[in-house]
């Protein structure tokens, strides 16, 4: 290409503003949707790529077999550490230990989690300090280590260097600042310290690493070069089939695990950890991805802008109509095929890479909201890099983009277009109209899938829960009955004059409690067989405050109900138990199980509780034991009065607040309705939702601009016999359903292409729910509606032109 060829088409582009504005804006929105998605994608896959040797590095996970919900999990006991180190084999092992803390900086206190690692952590993550010595930070007994963002918030400065802070009552000081983590990083800590800090007493330092039943954190390990991770598991295998779970088997939990161990352990690969779904939702794991989801983006990104390219084509095409008598006269000048090629591809090229330019502007105005509906930090993906793929990219798309109009002139007839006979071959145009077809069937099939998960999740979250949400709060409390502040702050909560009922638990319905087996006990029904029954301990108010009676029988009573009683085996322990588990666990009606003892254990059930959910629309009601408990840490508050009174609700989290400051002055309570649980366990649902109605207005606006061009194409092709028709007779209306015709057809077609996988998806999406929005079935129909809304639109300028065509201007044309 010579620098003449872009001269050329850029006073081209500027002669029609319009037109190449449009052309510009959907190449851009296309690269734009293109970068931020393979971003997403290359961050994903880049998760702790900053470890150094990071496939020699791996997290030990284990799986009790014995729970009635085993899942596996990387928090494992400390125990494991000391058996990874005398296995005789060449490698380097540390705990991961966070801790919530207190630290003060002049008197003011601030809530600070501090991870302590062993020294060798240092060489298994590959950290290095940006200021100080990492090595003596984590091995003298006073020593912290920060990262930049972390000492900005304790500091207010980066130079953070040999500061003192006061955490838990001990004097620590700053010998180390890292950078900050990265965002794609299993590996995330702000504040550091060795195993041997200060912070933690020895006995109970050495409790924890010694403790076999204990799960508070993870273990590293990174072997030595040609150390296989089988000969690694095998060996804590071995020691762990030894250890005192061992001593916990009973004869039915033997009978139970049917031939499997009590417990399993193995070994997690850091290089997999993101992606590993095994252990999502599992205590301590934080964010896991999908890598079905995440391929599935990056195939989505490409889609989009292969739509967004075949909308420039389509204009493109109709540019390179319009200049058959130009292209004629070039050739009878001499003008060689390859040299109009080029020429079509220069100007190709030229607008590919404005738009690319464009695009990575725009990208980088709506990462941040590209962030909040992925839910991750993508603050990194823009690198220089980065911005020059992008750009060649851009230049490559723009080149394949031009062969067709370049092909187009190629075969222009000189003495045709001279006399304006010539156009496009039938086979162009088909292909164009299958182009288009298909922008269609991509926006029916993502707005039907839009519609159907956005109205089942607006569905599910006004279903009824089996209580009404209204006037209850949840406060989430940094600690449990057990401590003489919470209790304190309980009872001041309950002589609130706002407040009606006050009830301590350790869950409540809708909240996920992070530990993914929602634990649960193997119970016996009245046959003998085992069956796995969840277990939810609540304070003795907690029907009282959430306002459910008994089916059968009667609820907790504080003078009978005791959290203490029956725990050592000796004494009946009052339980009671839900609707559903009355039925698994083999009675025939609610009076029946009344009095009770459920069978191989002291729980004697004293009433039937309504079914409730705990969890969403996707698990039916399950069987279900509540046990009179008095550890909780979250409070459910039952408003006095009318919740829906004007400032009320507001009235009183205030009024809960201020009382909060006298008793957790350092670390205040969450405070939010309990109603909002449920609506956070859809958040995913609605920002796929959101994402996918994202795509379906863009890719409508894409598709709008190509059955434009169609129409504008189809009409200027048609223009003699519309004419011709219009002078036998042929009113407005006939002309209008000549020309609609076509693009009626064409939408059709799309909607046969699109609406069956919508379908399906659809169909696969509501499948887990044990109720269904009626409102489903019509998401297809109102993506089809909204299609053949946008085709009209699209083409009501030429539909209403080829109406008012003048046959005399016509012809002589």
């Amino acid at each position: 290409m010579r620098q003449s060829d872009f001269r050329v088409g850029w006073r081209l582009l500027v002669r029609q503003p319009f037109q190449s504005t449009v052309e510009l804006l959907g190449l851009a929105t296309g690269f734009a949707v293109c970068f931020l998605l393979l971003g997403f994608v290359y961050y994903s896959f880049g998760y702790d790529r900053d470890v150094p040797e990071r496939e020699r590095v791996y997290v030990i996970k284990h799986r009790l077999n014995f729970i009635p919900q085993p899942q596996w999990m990387e928090y494992t006991p400390f125990a494991l550490r000391e058996v990874a180190l005398r296995s005789g084999l060449p490698l380097e092992a540390s705990v991961w230990w966070p801790h919530k803390t207190m630290a003060r900086l002049a008197g003011r206190p601030t809530e600070l989690e501090v991870t302590a690692v062993d020294p060798a952590f240092e060489r298994i993550a590959g950290l290095r300090a940006r200021e100080g010595d990492l090595t003596q930070a984590l091995t003298m007994p006073d020593g912290l280590a920060v990262t930049r963002q972390t000492a900005l918030r304790l500091f207010g400065t980066a130079a953070a260097l040999g500061r003192i802070v006061e955490i838990d009552g001990q004097t620590l000081q700053v010998r180390a600042v890292l950078d900050d983590r990265p965002g794609n990083s299993t590996l995330q800590f702000g504040a550091m310290v060795g195993i041997g800090s200060a912070l933690w007493p020895d006995q109970e330092r050495q409790r924890a690493l010694s403790n076999w039943m204990g799960i508070e954190g993870r273990i590293y390990v990174k072997t030595g070069p040609g150390v296989s991770a089988e000969a690694l598991q095998k060996a804590l295998q071995q020691v762990i089939d030894q250890a005192p779970w061992q001593s916990m088997a009973t004869p039915e939990m033997k009978l139970a695990l049917g031939g499997r161990k009590m417990v399993d352990i193995a070994l997690g690969p850091l290089a997999d950890a993101y992606f590993d779904r095994s252990v999502a939702n599992t205590m301590g794991t934080g964010p896991r991805g999908d890598m079905r989801l995440v391929l599935a983006m990056g195939a989505a990104g490409l889609l989009i802008l292969g739509l967004a390219v075949v909308n420039y084509v389509n204009l493109a095409t109709i540019r390179t109509l319009r200049r058959q008598r130009e292209i004629a006269m070039r050739r009878v000048l001499g003008a060689t095929t390859s040299r109009l090629l080029t020429q079509f591809m220069a100007e190709s090229v030229l607008l590919s890479l404005a738009a690319a330019a464009l695009g990575m502007l725009l990208a980088w105005l709506l990462l941040p909201l590209c962030s909040e509906l992925l839910q991750r930090r993508l603050d990194g993906i823009f690198t220089p890099l980065s911005t020059a793929a992008c750009l060649l990219f851009g230049a490559l798309v723009g080149a394949l983009a031009g062969l067709y109009p370049g092909w187009l002139a190629r075969g222009v007839d000189m003495g045709a277009a001279l006399a304006q006979r010539s156009g496009e071959t039938a086979g162009g145009a088909w292909l164009r109209r299958a182009l288009t077809a298909l922008q269609f069937a991509t926006a029916m099939a993502t707005g039907s899938l839009a519609l159907a998960i956005l109205w089942q999740t607006q569905f599910a979250g006004k279903v009824s829960p089996g209580f009404d949400p209204a006037p209850l709060l949840v406060v989430e409390m940094s600690a449990g009955m057990e401590d003489k502040g919470a209790r304190a702050f309980r009872d001041a909560v309950a002589r609130l004059p706002q407040v009606a009922g006050v009830a301590d638990s350790r869950n409540v319905p809708g909240r996920d409690d992070g530990t993914g087996t929602r634990g649960s006990a193997t119970v016996k029904r009245v046959d003998g067989s085992a069956a796995a029954m969840p277990i939810e301990s609540v304070g003795t108010e907690f029907f009282d405050v959430y306002g459910l009676s008994a089916l059968a029988g009667r609820l907790f009573d504080q003078r009978f109900d005791k959290a203490d009683s029956g725990v050592d085996g000796a004494d009946e322990r009052n339980v009671v138990v839900n609707q559903a588990a009355v039925t698994a666990l083999g009675w025939s009606s609610m009076e029946q199980a009344l009095g009770q003892r459920i069978n191989g254990s002291n729980w004697r059930i004293v009433g039937v509780a309504p079914d409730i959910r705990w969890h969403t629309l996707r698990e039916p009601a399950r069987p279900l034991i509540y046990m009179p408990d008095n550890g909780g840490r979250l409070l459910t508050v039952r408003m006095r009065g009318t919740p829906s009174a004007p400032g009320a609700v507001d009235a009183l989290v205030g009024a809960i607040a201020a009382t909060a400051t006298r008793y957790f002055p350092t670390s205040p309570p969450t405070i939010q309705r309990a109603g909002g649980y449920h609506a956070q366990a859809y958040a995913d649902d609605l920002r796929l939702a959101g994402m996918l109605a994202g795509a379906t207005v863009l890719v409508f606006a894409l598709a709008a601009f190509g059955i434009y061009a169609l129409a504008a194409n189809s009409v200027q092709r048609r223009a003699r016999e519309i004419v011709l028709r219009k002078l036998h007779g042929a009113g407005r209306r006939a002309i209008g359903t000549l020309v609609g015709r076509e693009f009626l057809l064409l939408t059709t077609v799309a909607a046969l292409i699109g609406l069956p996988p919508a379908v399906l998806g659809i169909e696969r999406y509501l499948a887990p729910f044990v109720e269904r929005t009626p409102l489903g079935g019509w998401a297809p129909a109102a993506a089809l509606a909204a299609a053949l809304l946008v085709a009209a639109a699209a083409t009501a300028r030429h539909t209403l032109a080829a109406m008012r065509i003048s046959p005399a201007q016509a012809l002589r044309d």
